[in-house]
């Protein structure tokens, strides 16, 4: 999933770059970050983004929910006004949804043919077959979740 990210540029060498992922932030939890060189950003707010995301599965909260409105629509909220730069950050949340299971299913082999062909595209998002069926079948729980019509290209998953 990719997460906003807000960044604080430091005014001078002594400080370092402040960051925060507001999609994880409200009353219960806050998700920020420090880095104090450009190139440890994305991999720190990775870091604090897995570490909240865990937090608030073992509270509770539902991560398959996690929506994130974009860095447009948080520049222009008031509480973010401090962020001068905003930045996407994908995450893969995937290792906190618990073990893999393997199943058996049965697919049309034109329908395999056509996934396996999207997944070994460079430009791919998957990994492989199985990293595209869940994605694919979290995109329609979501849907279901929302309200969305079946097969919409609308939703997050």
């Amino acid at each position: 999933m990719f997460f906003s990210v807000g960044v604080e540029m430091p005014t001078n060498e002594n400080e370092a770059y402040g960051l925060i992922a507001p999609a994880l932030c409200n009353d219960e939890f806050g998700c920020v970050s420090a880095a104090d060189k450009q190139e440890d950003i994305a991999e720190n707010m990775r870091e604090a983004i897995l570490l909240t995301a865990d937090m608030m599965m073992r509270r509770g909260a539902d991560i398959t929910r996690l929506n994130d409105a974009g860095p447009f629509a948080y520049a222009g909220e008031p509480d973010y006004a401090w962020c001068n730069q905003w930045l996407m950050v994908d995450v893969d949340l995937s290792a906190l949804e618990g073990k893999q299971q393997r199943i058996n299913i049965t697919l049309p082999g034109t329908l395999l043919q056509r996934i396996d062909n999207h997944v070994k595209r460079a430009d791919s998002a998957y990994r492989d077959r199985s990293h595209f069926l869940a994605a694919a079948a979290r995109h329609e729980l979501q849907n279901a979740a929302t309200g969305t019509p079946p097969g919409s290209k609308t939703g997050q998953g």
